[in-house]
């Protein structure tokens, strides 16, 4: 990622359910970030093992959002599939295009207690290595 130990762009925005979600709000937590998609195969498959991980580490910290350009309606559908426990987000507020404008579905960005992007593993490593790289990050301290 070219961007590292830089300001994560904030974001404001509502979830499917339409509760205001802000990045600004996370301050001192860990967030990743999960751009998916319905129609996106690895989607479907990343994210009950993010919902999996976010429900095992969210009392240490761990903020999980899920934004997608997708409309509520077909948001809402994919989850009585793919049920998570996690927010899903739409793209309704103040979304920079950082988490807009993506070419491989799906991309997670990591965002460390201090607000600034982290480096985040790839779509093509394994699931394994992005929990060592949250489990990293929430036993940092700012």
């Amino acid at each position: 990622m070219a961007l590292h130990d830089v300001a994560a762009p904030l974001f404001d925005t509502v979830d499917i359910n339409g509760s205001t979600e802000r990045l600004s709000d996370q301050a001192g937590e860990v967030v990743l970030v999960n751009i998916w998609a319905t129609w996106c195969g690895p989607c479907r498959s990343e994210m009950p093992r993010l919902d999996h991980l976010y429900r095992e580490q969210k009392d240490k910290g761990l903020v999980v959002f899920g934004i997608s350009e997708e409309d509520v309606g077909t948001q809402q559908k994919f989850l009585q599939q793919v049920p998570v426990s996690y927010p899903l987000l739409t793209v309704k507020g103040t979304v920079p295009n950082l988490y807009r404008d993506i070419a491989h579905y799906p991309a997670i960005f990591l965002i460390d207690r201090r607000g600034r992007l982290q480096t985040a593993p790839g779509p093509d490593q394994s699931f394994e290595k992005l929990t060592g790289a949250v489990e990293a990050l929430l036993n940092s301290r700012p």
